[in-house]
């Protein structure tokens, strides 16, 4: 296994620009999730890695070594398609073999028949069926080593392409978008199966998604990506209680974070809506913007920071959501409340609310993060 260090990559098709200087420094063994929404460039980068595509500019390497012009067939790097990319006349075993056999036989050896009985064939044939083996067995697919892909359910597919990228033991593994053909429910359990195939081999994988459920549950590391750039890249955790710009805060969580418009005045302090708070921020009077989580906010009809109408309620069982419209705008909020209010809240039911000004995110104008001074000895608002 190996590390992958990126140093401002560009890439250009015509006059329209893809990747925008981008950097990023893997580590050997370590999972890290490009993550964007369409367009961002995420699978242009990935394509760039494998080799599939050549940078404008910019530099790369893969174990501290330069590949900048190496194919891709000589980076020792495993690739797995949003499509899988299976051999519909092949079996499962000889699907999962190709790459072995494209590596260990000369193209006499590959012959069909006659290919077999060349010096050498037999004895490398039987090393490829025993990894062949090796990764069934890993995948949990050794039951279907003679089917065909057309007698495969998706979530087979899945691991078959997964298992002919693990046969050839790679520097790397990049996976582009492998989850989108499956339904939700099978989504959910193929992606625990990578993140604990990715614990056993203790391999370098580079993950490809625009679902920031499979980052956040499978990543060691998440780089945003948004118009050619990295906005941000970090561990799951920080990347969500701690985004250092307003579109990351807005990409990242479910429900959506909730942003609000704010002010500081001429002292550094910080008002929503009117309500003071008990937070100070260096820096010129003038607009912010204030990005609270749905957890973040609580219903207070106790000496309310805001005040608001309830507009719908998504129940989800284990969770409950209330939406609910600010008195006198048409800003909507979203929170996370206790289930235990299921029967208590009504539409259009007056509803009062407060946050901890702790757990709020200050924006500039332009999205930028600002981070305030610790909060100051007195009331949450005044």
């Amino acid at each position: 296994m190996a590390t992958v260090t990126l140093r401002d990559i560009h890439k250009s098709f015509g006059d329209t620009d893809v990747l925008r200087g981008v950097s990023l420094d893997i580590a050997d063994g370590e999972f890290v999730s490009l993550v964007g929404p369409s367009g961002c460039g995420k699978s242009t980068l990935l394509r760039i890695i494998a080799g599939l595509e050549s940078q404008s500019s910019g530099q790369m390497a893969i174990g501290g070594t330069p590949v900048d012009g190496v194919r891709a067939a000589d980076r020792n790097l495993s690739m797995v398609f949003q499509s899988y990319a299976l051999y519909p006349h092949l079996t499962v075993a000889e699907n999962i073999a190709v790459p072995l056999r494209m590596r260990q036989l000369s193209t006499a050896q590959r012959l069909p028949v006659v290919g077999s009985f060349l010096p050498g064939a037999s004895a490398a044939n039987n090393a490829i069926s025993a990894r062949v083996a090796e990764a069934a067995e890993t995948l949990e697919i050794g039951a279907l080593l003679n089917r065909k892909p057309g007698q495969l359910s998706g979530g087979q597919r899945q691991r078959v392409a997964l298992g002919r990228a693990l046969v050839r033991n790679p520097a790397a593994f990049l996976l582009d978008e492998p989850l989108s053909n499956l339904d939700a429910k099978l989504r959910v359990h193929t992606r625990l199966e990578i993140a604990e195939l990715h614990k056993r081999l203790g391999a370098t994988f580079i993950y490809v998604t625009h679902d920031q459920v499979e980052a956040m549950t499978m990543s060691d590391r998440i780089a945003v990506m948004m118009g050619g750039e990295i906005l941000q890249c970090d561990t799951p955790d920080r990347i969500y209680e701690d985004p250092s710009d307003l579109r990351v805060a807005e990409f990242i969580g479910s429900p959506k974070i909730n942003v609000l418009p704010a002010e500081r005045d001429a002292t550094g302090r910080i008002s929503v809506l009117g309500a003071r708070l008990a937070m100070h921020l260096p820096g010129p009077r003038g607009p912010l913007q204030l990005g609270l989580r749905p957890e973040a906010i609580s219903i207070g009809n106790d000496a309310p920071m805001l005040m608001s109408r309830s507009v719908h309620l998504e129940n989800l069982g284990p969770e409950l959501l209330l939406h609910v419209a600010l008195d006198g705008m048409d800003q909507r909020l979203t929170l996370r409340v206790d289930p235990s209010l299921r029967g208590q809240l009504a539409p259009r039911q007056a509803i009062g609310l407060r946050f901890d000004p702790a757990r709020a995110l200050v924006f500039d104008a332009e999205g930028r993060r600002l981070r305030a001074d610790a909060p100051v000895r007195e009331a949450a608002f005044a």
